[in-house]
């Protein structure tokens, strides 16, 4: 009779500042400021001189488009990847959980069977996210019958079979119902043990008067 158990978030590009010549030295005529714009408005210059009649010079490129998603767009990506990152660490979390829990529960079972344990554990596995197989049930035969003839023997097997089967800290509904059954099995044991125990003194009482009426009429 089986027992059941039982990324780094990327940045956006940064715009740098206007680089600005030096001034002139103190006491002197201020040297002309020159400024040089960033190469995505020197583009929009020279396009809007190549506009005008203007030569553009040569290097310039289109302007890029604005990203119509917003600034908010740069961290979807890598946020995802987080959060799914977060979920399989969770995952993994339970499922080895589980594993060690239900290894241990049947470790109980085994250990208290004694001789009445019928192979070893058989478990159910589910594949985690990381393609490992984790147990996350499983199941010790062990024989709970009782033996023809020898009530006392069976008494003191059932007693075995319902430690075992309430060995674990928390015994499934199978767990349960195997001790209930071993219990009923052991109670029926020594009634039969009480009955044997009850006809030997019957017969014994019986034999005695026997005896003690041989003798009085032997006396006689």
């Amino acid at each position: 009779m089986a027992i059941s158990r039982v990324s780094a978030i990327g940045q956006g590009p940064q715009l740098l500042p206007p680089r600005i010549s030096p001034l002139g030295a103190l006491g002197k005529d201020s040297a002309p400021v020159r400024v040089e714009a960033i190469p995505a408005l020197r583009g929009r210059a020279e396009g809007d001189a190549a506009g005008s009649g203007s030569k553009p010079r040569a290097g310039a490129g289109p302007i890029p488009a604005p990203d119509p998603r917003g600034p908010a767009s740069l961290f979807a990506i890598p946020l995802a990847k987080a959060e799914k990152t977060l979920e399989v660490a969770r995952i993994l979390t339970q499922l080895k959980a589980r594993d060690s829990h239900v290894r241990d529960h049947e470790a109980a079972h085994i250990a208290a069977g004694s001789g009445y344990v019928r192979g070893g554990a058989s478990y159910s596995y589910q594949k985690g996210p990381d393609g490992r197989s984790y147990a996350v049930g499983g199941e010790v035969g062990i024989d709970t019958s009782p033996l023809p003839g020898k009530p006392e023997e069976t008494a003191a097997k059932m007693v075995t079979v319902r430690a075992a089967a309430m060995a674990p800290s928390d015994p499934s509904a199978a767990d349960l119902a195997v001790a209930a059954a071993a219990s009923l099995a052991e109670a029926q044991a020594r009634a039969e043990m009480n009955s044997s125990r009850a006809e030997s003194l019957a017969q014994g009482y019986a034999s005695s008067l026997s005896d003690l009426g041989q003798n009085l009429d032997l006396s006689a």
